[in-house]
């Protein structure tokens, strides 16, 4: 649009405009999301370790139960595990490496379309 300079109908204009808007507003809000993050992350970690401390795993509160609990996940397939796994499978180096490759090489993609933003900077006061 910049290179042609063509013009742009109200309802782009406006809809340009609404998108600033509120890409501003979700930006501040998480600023301040950040910041209530890390008072509960560090508000957290004291629960835990006093829960733990005095062997308790639930208390109750004045809308519920605070609990602590335990789970456990599987880490994400990285390219040397997978090879070490075909190792142990296999028991042959190359032919392990050669399966991994294929298996990389294999994975799909997934494409997606965003609109970003940009700010220019400042320039500096003289």
């Amino acid at each position: 649009m910049s290179e042609n300079k063509k013009t742009a109908s109200p309802e782009f204009i406006n809809a340009v405009k609404k998108y600033i808007e509120v890409d501003d507003k979700i930006k501040n809000i998480k600023e301040d999301m950040k910041l209530l993050t890390g008072i509960k992350k560090e508000n957290e970690e004291y629960i835990l370790e006093y829960l733990e401390k005095i062997e308790e795993t639930v208390i109750d509160i004045a809308d519920g139960k605070l609990k602590r609990n335990i789970s456990k996940s599987k880490m994400p397939l990285k390219k040397d595990f997978i090879e070490k796994a075909l190792l142990d499978l296999v028991g042959d180096n190359n032919q392990a490496i050669k399966m991994t490759e294929h298996i990389i090489k294999c994975r799909p993609e997934k494409e997606s379309i965003k609109l970003t933003r940009t700010k220019n900077k400042a320039e500096a006061s003289q």
